[in-house]
């Protein structure tokens, strides 16, 4: 007989095994779902890269940069002098494509030969022998007109191994008008000349990028980082005198028949560069085009060198990058040094009969005969070379020196322009009698036209010398102002009253002297005539010139106008005060200068401009 604990204690056991078994159980389960967890946890990463990995391996990796939009140049005016317009490049991807089933090729092959005309066969031999690539340019620069109809279907890529890559093209809506000054941009889209590389840094934006990987037709992995576009440049140059210039100077080419004209227009009040011509020109749109100065036979059997040598004279501003003897557009700079130095009296005269020599060497005057007794301001309206002869010899080497540094001849003026030139001085220590003769009415020293017109602008505005400058400010694709060319005061080189006097004097120039052809009724216009032979001087080349300003009171407009070798019997400043003459009679009423109603232009025929009051405190002690 079985007693109650013996069963009892059966019942415990059983149940503690029982207990046992269960726990172990899920024990085991326990560690499973660690080891599980491990395993996901652990080699998720790589799972995933080699599932990635696959997918890729059938796949088409991408890395695409994406172009910025270039800044847009502007006139002062906000006028379009340089833009860029959204084109579109056709890209074929055989990569893609020869992937891809033979209805799919079918239908894009179609498509193109259709649509756009291409060669079966090319398109054919590129899937055959191009399949490493995925980036064959079909066309460029497409406009969207011309792909209109198609556009979204190729953008929501209908057509497998098609796509459409956005870039900019360079645009001049005005063709060759202020081409020297642009530059234009070359097939690398990289600014080359003028504002386009010097403000290459503010033009250009900065690209952005598309990459990932695509893998029949969609994408597996993509990442995109926005271009950044280029800042607008508000130019100092206003483009309505920019065309007076440039159609006076077109006017008169028949007439003259130069080898060059050069020609520049600023504001003397504070060194803004308002229009920069020079003939020969350019077509910005295709600057290697030499279609206009070459035949085309002549073009096809021309030397690369001789070519490249071309472009780059064509390319290069030499209103900036090279110099030339001024001749007696610099008289004016030597009157006022002596006025300022005191050196010379205000009715103090200087003898000419036509000619000086020293050591041996006979200096003409360029009138044979002489212009016999004459003041200041009569050495001035007569452009008498043996007069300021006599000046400079006055004055001295040393202030003769000084006076070119101070004027800023000795250096760059720092123009905003790539390519400035050096000036070629007489050295102090170099200079003798008549080196002194001849640098005293503007021979055998070479300076820059944009140094003489800066320099030019202190004789009339008060005796200041600004720095010159063709950026008037730079603003990004919002509006906002990234920087300001705030004007430039470099320094005081002569004081007003000696500043008034040769302004007065100039304005003398024109009412009695050899500039009176520039005389426009109703308007008060200083200036001076230059004529300077060229080296060899034995081939008697001229180099002609104007330099002008107006109103006299308070100027506004001052343009210089430089013509190399003009291909006529007698050459002379009347051509180049032709063009300054043309452009004025209409600059100036554009610029809300009105002539005088009713009143008598000033005479100073019989009287030095302002000679009572200034002689009195600058006459010679």
């Amino acid at each position: 007989m079985i007693s109650l604990n013996s069963i009892s204690k059966h019942t415990y056991k059983a149940k503690r095994n029982l207990f046992l078994l269960f726990f172990i159980f899920i024990i085991c389960i326990a560690l499973l779902i660690v080891k599980i967890c491990s395993i996901v946890n652990a080699d998720s990463v790589n799972y995933k890269k080699n599932v990635l990995s696959q997918q890729v391996n059938n796949s088409i990796r991408y890395n695409n940069l994406l172009e910025p939009k270039r800044g847009t140049i502007y006139d002062r005016n906000g006028r379009i002098f340089a833009e860029s317009k959204k084109v579109y490049d056709l890209i074929f991807d055989p990569g893609v494509l020869s992937k891809c089933k033979e209805k799919d090729i079918d239908k894009t092959v179609d498509f193109l030969v259709n649509t756009y005309e291409f060669e079966e066969s090319t398109l054919r031999d590129l899937l055959k022998n191009r399949n490493f690539s995925n980036y064959e340019v079909l066309a460029t620069k497409l406009n969207y007109n011309d792909i209109e109809k198609d556009f979204q279907d190729i953008s929501n890529r209908k057509y497998k191994g098609l796509n459409l890559v956005e870039s900019y093209k360079r645009i001049y809506p005005n063709n060759n008008m202020l081409s020297d000054v642009l530059g234009f941009v070359n097939n690398n889209k990289q600014g080359c000349w003028g504002v386009e590389e010097s403000f290459e840094g503010y033009l250009r934006g900065e690209e952005g990028r598309e990459f990932g990987v695509i893998n029949d037709g969609k994408y597996i992995q993509n990442m995109y980082i926005e271009p950044k576009n280029g800042n607008d440049i508000i130019l100092t140059i206003d483009q309505t005198i920019q065309y007076y210039l440039e159609e006076a100077i077109k006017a008169n080419l028949e007439v003259c028949k130069p080898k060059n004209i050069y020609a520049i227009a600023t504001n003397p009040q504070n060194g803004e560069v308002l229009a920069m011509a020079s003939y020969p020109d350019y077509n910005l749109n295709d600057p290697y085009d030499l279609t206009a100065y070459f035949t085309e036979e002549e073009i096809k059997n021309m030397p690369l060198e001789k070519k490249s040598n071309f472009l780059n004279g064509l390319w290069r501003n030499f209103n900036i990058s090279d110099t030339y003897e001024p001749g007696s557009t610099f008289k004016p700079f030597v009157a006022a040094a002596a006025i300022e130095e005191k050196k010379v009296g205000l009715s103090e005269t200087f003898h000419c009969s036509g000619s000086k020599t020293l050591y041996n060497r006979h200096i003409a005057c360029w009138k044979g005969g002489g212009h016999g007794d004459l003041t200041i301001v009569g050495a001035l309206e007569n452009s008498c070379n043996v007069a300021f002869m006599d000046i400079g010899a006055k004055i001295g080497k040393e202030i003769f020196c000084d006076y070119q540094k101070l004027f800023g001849f000795d250096s760059k003026t720092n123009i905003d322009l790539i390519g400035e030139g050096n000036s070629t001085l007489h050295k102090q220590e170099e200079i003798g009698p008549v080196e002194l003769a001849t640098s005293s009415f503007g021979q055998t020293f070479n300076i820059t036209p944009i140094q003489l017109i800066s320099a030019f602008g202190s004789l009339i505005n008060g005796g200041y010398l600004y720095e010159p400058h063709v950026m008037k400010k730079i603003v990004n694709e919002d509006g906002n102002i990234v920087e300001v060319n705030k004007n430039k005061e470099v320094r005081q080189v002569i004081s007003a009253k000696t500043a008034q006097y040769i302004k007065e004097a100039l304005h003398s120039v024109v009412v009695n002297g050899t500039a009176k052809p520039v005389s426009i009724e109703g308007y008060d216009i200083g200036g001076k005539t230059g004529t300077a032979e060229k080296f060899p001087r034995s081939e008697n080349k001229k180099m002609v010139s104007f330099m002008g300003f107006a109103p006299v009171d308070d100027p506004k407009l001052l343009l210089l106008v430089i013509i190399d070798e003009p291909d006529v019997p007698k050459p002379s400043s009347s051509y180049a005060q032709n063009i300054f003459k043309s452009v004025m009679e209409k600059a100036l009423p554009y610029m809300n200068i009105y002539p005088r109603i009713g009143t008598e232009q000033k005479d100073n025929t019989n009287s030095s401009p302002n000679e009572t009051e200034v002689n009195n405190n600058q006459d010679v002690e």
